[in-house]
């Protein structure tokens, strides 16, 4: 039986909150995958602390539902910014499986398109 995940964030739904922001990347899929027969782009979601960038919550789309639990579990609590390279480092050596190079497309996206919006929001 599954256990219901408590909500990082407090509250039964997740809710938008001030000191949250929610940042996606994409990639495509490689044409060997699975996935690749369904979706054309993997989607990785983040919920961020607005100030540590601590990683909150995570989705991922194409993944089944033990693969998604699985990336939720080696990136919650880490900082996107300061713990990048580990982050990389523990997909390389614990996900093995042909979506792990979109995967890690996907996260140097993410990553590129919050320092794009961090250099906006500060002009």
């Amino acid at each position: 039986m599954a256990t219901k995940r408590k909500n990082p964030l407090g509250g039964g739904k997740m809710k938008p909150a001030k000191d949250v922001i929610y940042v996606v990347g994409h990639a495509r899929l490689q044409s060997e995958t699975t996935a690749k027969k369904v979706y054309e782009i993997l989607s990785l979601g983040l919920a961020l602390d607005r100030e540590t960038k601590r990683i909150l919550e995570v989705s991922c789309t194409t993944l089944p539902p033990y693969g998604n639990e699985f990336i939720r579990e080696l990136l919650l609590g880490k900082k996107i910014d300061e713990d990048f390279k580990t982050i990389g480092e523990e997909i390389r050596s614990n996900y093995i499986c042909r979506t792990r190079n979109a995967l890690l497309a996907a996260l140097e996206d993410l990553l590129k398109r919050l320092r794009e919006h961090e250099k906006h929001t500060r002009e």
